[in-house]
């Protein structure tokens, strides 16, 4: 039977009459936007995903009170046709009518609206602070202003403060706006019932999960005293470009303003003189062990960085990838649907940069776990001789926090992105490799990266052959 389209007389509202239950869909969408003779094309696109649209413009206007009352009329003759046909309902307003679509939640129970969809959040959209709100989806243009993307992360923290669940995310690339970006009816299908076009799955399941990690800092701030909060700076911002290096737009949504970071030195001076030492030791949730003298970074102030502006849960910063194989050196891998995470969490910054020699790879010195950190007189290079500066400098600070040598360094790995649980590719034992394997480590840096999927690990030429070298003769 096919469904039989009729138009109300109200101005700027196409109400779809669908005489049966099975031919509603699987959910009522009830749309709230600013002109909807633009849109009328966008009915038979959802109608694909088995979504039956409804959409106004009446509720638009200066007046925000009037605007509220209007949608809230709205939003109940569409409860009371959802309610009939027993389907659930979700409410979607673009960006000049998300406000009064929010103020209308408060005259309405929130258990019977299934979810909802806001684009484009602008500054002073927000809530009332009494009312519950529903399953929230908050989409941002990665074009649109820092301010308004910003606003719309920060609509999405004051919703997730209320403990209710909220996914806020961004899209890009579609010139006629996100009300018809192709991906956001497969957004609404995942908040339906998660019943979607399989491309979408894992990407959602992923990016959706991640609003509300499993893990956080809270360790670092129980130590509140150790806690100091001091501007961006430079240093900062270059780690959160790398981090973003696929799209620098993403970082709109924070102002860079102002973090806290957690001081390395004065923790250490905290503690009972028999567990100070020369050395920190710590490890990240991605198998990385580190070891860092404080003989020579403790006057460039080292410390971990535990927030960015208000975001207190650096996890939220999180981004996914694949691999092609777990060995460079020999076939077999993961499954096309294997998606592992990469998150920032704490990281190590210094308050005054060292000098270029001494730098680390910050994006590798993220994730630190706080129970991990520890301190020690014993050289854990002692073993480690023979070698020039830079060589030194390279196995140390490149090659130590994912490989091991004679028991000292880490045994990375990947993390699967729902359980964070080791997945297998683990990094081996320096001493482990055969000479081939060591020559495309060191002279082979992207061939070989692009075999499994990652980003390469450069070593100057002249530090790969003392290593080889070095490493072959143990």
């Amino acid at each position: 039977m096919l469904a039989l389209a009729l138009v109300i007389v109200s101005a700027g509202y196409y109400f779809y009459s669908l005489p049966t239950k099975n031919i509603l869909g699987r959910a009522l969408v009830m749309m709230f936007v600013s002109d909807s003779d633009d849109h009328v094309n966008l009915i038979s696109e959802w109608e694909k995903l088995d979504l039956s649209v409804e959409m106004t413009d009446n509720c638009v206007g200066e007046n925000s009170a009037k605007s509220s009352v209007c949608a809230s009329k709205y939003i109940r003759r569409a409860l009371s046709r959802a309610n009939e046909l027993n389907k659930p309902l979700l409410l979607l307003a673009d960006k000049k009518s998300s406000q009064s679509l929010l103020a209308s939640i408060a005259k309405i129970d929130a258990k019977q609206i299934a979810a909802l969809i806001l684009l484009q959040a602008k500054a002073g959209d927000n809530i009332s602070e009494n009312i519950t709100v529903p399953k929230t989806l908050v989409v941002s243009d990665l074009n649109d202003s820092a301010e308004n993307v910003l606003a719309a992360r920060q609509l999405a923290s004051e919703i997730r403060g209320k403990s209710q669940w909220v996914w806020s995310t961004m899209l890009g690339g579609n010139d006629n706006g996100l009300i018809s970006h192709p991906v956001l009816p497969h957004m609404v299908s995942f908040l339906i019932d998660g019943k979607m076009n399989p491309a979408y799955q894992v990407e959602f399941n992923a990016e959706s999960r991640w609003q509300h990690p499993i893990v956080n800092n809270d360790k670092f701030f129980e130590k509140h005293e150790l806690v100091e909060t001091r501007q961006v700076d430079k240093d900062i911002r270059r780690i959160l470009r790398a981090f973003y290096a696929y799209d620098l737009n993403l970082l709109k949504q924070w102002p860079l303003n102002n973090y806290k970071a957690f001081n390395l030195i004065k923790y250490r001076d905290s503690l009972p003189e028999s567990k100070r030492g020369r050395f920190a030791v710590f490890s990240n949730r991605k198998g990385h062990k580190f070891y860092l003298d404080l003989q020579r970074y403790a006057k460039y102030q080292p410390e971990f960085v535990i927030a960015i502006d208000d975001e207190d849960n650096l996890y939220r910063m999180t981004s996914f990838y694949k691999t092609k194989r777990y060995y460079s050196w020999e076939q077999g891998g993961p499954s096309r649907d294997m998606l592992y995470s990469q998150s920032l969490g704490a990281f190590i910054h210094f308050q005054i940069p060292p000098p270029a020699h001494m730098e680390l790879p910050y994006l590798q010195y993220s994730s630190i776990l706080f129970e991990s950190i520890e301190f020690t007189d014993q050289d854990p290079y002692q073993g480690i001789d023979g070698l020039s500066d830079a060589a030194f400098d390279v196995l140390t600070m490149n090659c130590i926090p994912c490989h091991s040598i004679n028991g000292v360094g880490g045994a990375a790995y990947h993390l699967d992105y729902l359980t964070i649980k080791p997945q297998p590719g683990f990094a081996q034992p320096l001493l482990s490799y055969p000479e081939d394997v060591l020559d495309n480590f060191f002279f082979n840096q992207t061939a070989t990266a692009q075999l499994i999927g990652v980003n390469p690990n450069y070593v100057e030429e002249n530090a790969g052959k003392e290593l080889k070298t070095w490493l072959l003769a143990k």
